[in-house]
């Protein structure tokens, strides 16, 4: 658990650190991708850290085209 604290204090050092050069009136869109990213960065490695088991994000996109794959070979 102490490993997860350590990481998480570094790794939001180090979103501050990128903070400054994302603040801006142009740049609002640039601070919410990065936002999602370090979020979704963080997250995966806390999972990781933690040991817990997380399904592939491919099965998710098999689950969503599989249906629209079987309606296209039907029509072939």
């Amino acid at each position: 658990m102490l490993l997860v604290l350590f990481f998480v204090v570094i790794a939001a050092a180090c979103f501050a650190m990128d903070l400054p050069s994302l603040k801006g009136k142009f740049k609002r869109r640039e601070l919410v991708v990065s936002s999602v990213f370090w979020i979704g960065g963080m997250a995966a490695t806390v999972c990781t850290l933690l040991k817990i088991q997380i399904p592939s994000p491919l099965l998710l996109i098999m689950i969503i085209y599989k249906p629209f794959n079987d309606i296209v070979s039907l029509l072939i």
